[in-house]
C-alpha cells in the first residue's frame, strides 16, 4: 500500500473506558519475563473490515466501546497500571481507571485503500490518524493506560480497529485472547463471558530461592557500549518496509534444508538473517539473531487455559558475519535449529526466570543484533465482529521492541494480487538500506529456486 496516500482522518478526544461492573482491587504479580527491560514496550495491531452487507447501519465505534466495557469485567488488569516495585520490579495496580478509546472517522473506502500498490500490508499509510496513540519505544509503561483503541468509521460503511498493548500486560497470543473475546461480545452483549476465560497465572513463573540458572544466556550479554535511551524519533526515522514470501518461495527455500521437515520460520528467517548482514554489516563484525519463542505450550509446569501473560524465551545465537553469508544457506538455518532445540527443556525457563532475577532484570543484548519473530498462527484476520473476515488483521508495523530496527515480525497474509499464501516479513532499517535489502532477499529465493534440493540439517 503507497506510503504516499493521504487522505482525511477526523479523530474525536480520547476516552477512558472502565469495566462495566465493580472489579477486584488488588496488586498483581508480574512475572520475570513479563518486566523484563525487553519486553517494556508496546505491540500495535489492526484491523481492516469491509462494509457490513448484512447490518449496513450499524455503528462499529458504538458496538466495540460498549463490548470493551464487558470484556474488561473479566480482563480487569488491563484497565489497571502499572507500578515501580521494589528491586526494579514491576507490579499491576488493579486500580480500574481504564483503557483509552477513541473513535475517528476518514473519508476514504475499503475499494479505494484496496486499489493502491501492494494491497492491504504495512506499512499503512496515515498509520499515525489511524491509531493516534501508537507509542514507539519505551515510553508510557508505568502509570500510565495499558491499551489504547481506535474505532475509525470508513466512508464505505467499513472501518479500521487499531489498538497497542503494553508488552508487560500481553503477548500477542494474550492479545489475540483479548480481541477474540471482544468481538464474541460485540456479535452477542448478552452473553454472561468470553468463550476462553481469562486467567492471570503469572506467580506460577517466580523464579526459584535462591535462583539457579542452569544454561547459558548470551540474550543477556552486557552489551560493548553503555545502554542508549532512544527516542520515538530514533524509531520513526528508520523506514518501513515489508516483504512477501508465498509458499513456493519458502519450499524453494526449504529444498536447500531439509525439505518438509524444516520449519517455515526456520527457511524464512535464515533467508532475512543472512541478507540482512549483508546489507548492513562488514565481514569481520559478530552477529547475534534471536527469536522471541512461546513456551506456553511446550514446557512445564504447565500454564493454565487462558493465560495472556508473556510466555516468550529468547533463544540467541551468536555467529560470525563472513561465515553467515559465505557458507550455504544451510549453516544459518541450523544454527536456527539447533538453538530452537536447545531451548526446548523444561529446564530452560525456569534458567530464564532465575537469570533474570540474579542479574537486576539485565536486558536484551542489542550488540549487532536482528530478530524475528514467527506470528503467523494468529489469525488476526479471522477476528469477526459482524462485518466478515478483515481485508488485513495482525501486527500493524515493525519497529516494536526497545531498541529500533532490531526485531522482524513475520505474519500469515495472502497477496490479494496474486492471489498467493505466504508469510509477509515486517522490515524496519535506514532508508538508503531498503532497496538493498530487498535485492539481497530476492537473491536467496532466486538462488533457492534455481539449485537442485540438498539435505542438510
Amino acid at each position: 500500500m503507497a506510503s504516499l496516500l493521504s487522505f482525511p482522518v477526523h479523530v474525536g478526544r480520547p476516552e477512558l473506558v472502565r469495566p462495566e461492573t465493580t472489579t477486584p482491587r488488588e496488586f498483581k504479580y508480574l512475572s520475570n519475563i513479563d518486566d523484563q527491560i525487553g519486553v517494556r514496550n508496546h505491540i500495535p495491531f489492526v484491523h481492516f473490515y469491509p462494509p457490513n452487507k448484512s447490518s449496513p447501519t450499524q455503528d462499529p465505534v458504538v458496538m466495540i466501546k460498549d463490548a470493551l466495557a464487558k470484556v474488561l469485567v473479566y480482563y480487569y488488569p488491563v484497565a489497571g497500571r502499572l507500578r515501580n516495585s521494589d528491586n526494579g520490579k514491576l507490579v499491576v495496580d488493579c486500580c480500574g481507571e481504564g483503557v483509552v478509546f477513541r473513535e475517528a472517522d476518514a473519508d476514504i473506502s475499503t475499494a479505494q485503500l484496496r486499489k493502491m500498490d501492494g494491497g492491504f500490508k504495512p506499512p499503512f499509510p496515515m498509520w499515525d490518524r489511524l491509531l493516534v496513540d501508537d507509542i514507539w519505544g519505551s515510553f508510557s509503561i508505568t502509570d500510565s493506560p495499558l491499551l489504547h483503541i481506535q474505532v475509525t468509521r470508513l466512508s464505505c460503511g467499513g472501518f479500521v480497529l487499531a489498538y497497542t498493548f503494553n508488552h508487560c500486560i500481553c503477548d500477542a497470543y494474550g492479545a489475540y485472547m483479548f480481541i477474540t473475546a471482544l468481538s464474541e461480545f460485540c456479535l452477542n452483549p448478552d452473553r454472561k463471558a468470553p468463550s476462553t476465560l481469562p486467567s492471570w497465572g503469572r506467580e506460577i513463573l517466580k523464579p526459584r530461592t535462591p535462583p539457579i540458572p542452569s544454561y547459558p544466556h548470551p540474550e543477556y550479554d552486557v552489551p560493548n557500549r553503555p545502554s542508549k535511551t532512544f527516542t520515538s524519533t530514533d524509531f520513526k526515522c528508520l523506514a518501513q518496509t515489508s516483504i512477501f514470501f508465498s509458499t513456493s518461495n519458502i519450499s524453494a527455500l526449504k529444498n536447500q534444508l531439509n525439505g518438509p521437515k524444516t520449519s517455515d520460520f526456520t527457511a524464512v528467517a535464515a533467508c532475512l538473517w543472512r541478507a540482512r548482514t549483508r546489507t548492513s554489516m562488514k565481514p569481520n563484525s559478530v552477529t547475534r539473531f534471536l527469536m522471541p519463542l512461546d513456551t506456553r505450550f511446550r514446557t512445564k509446569p504447565s500454564l493454565p487455559k487462558g493465560y495472556y501473560g508473556n510466555a516468550l524465551v529468547f533463544p540467541c545465537v551468536i555467529a560470525k558475519a563472513e561465515e553467515v553469508v559465505g557458507k550455504p544457506l544451510s549453516y544459518a538455518a541450523s544454527l536456527i535449529s539447533e538453538a530452537k532445540r536447545g531451548v526446548m527443556g523444561d529446564e530452560h525457563r525456569a534458567s530464564v526466570l532465575d537469570f533474570i532475577e540474579a542479574n537486576e532484570r539485565r536486558g536484551i543484548c542489542p550488540d549487532v543484533a536482528f530478530a524475528v519473530t514467527d506470528m503467523c498462527r494468529l489469525r488476526f484476520e479471522n477476528i469477526d465482529f459482524g462485518w466478515g473476515t478483515a481485508l488485513f488483521g495482525g501486527v500493524a508495523r515493525a519497529g516494536i521492541g526497545p531498541h529500533p530496527g532490531i526485531l522482524t515480525p513475520l505474519v500469515g497474509y495472502k497477496n490479494e494480487e496474486e492471489g498467493l499464501e505466504g508469510i509477509l516479513a515486517l522490515v524496519s532499517l535506514p532508508m538508503e538500506l531498503v532497496d538493498r535489502f530487498h535485492m539481497e532477499v530476492r537473491k536467496e529465493i532466486d538462488s533457492a529456486a534455481l539449485l537442485k534440493p540438498t539435505s542438510a540439517l
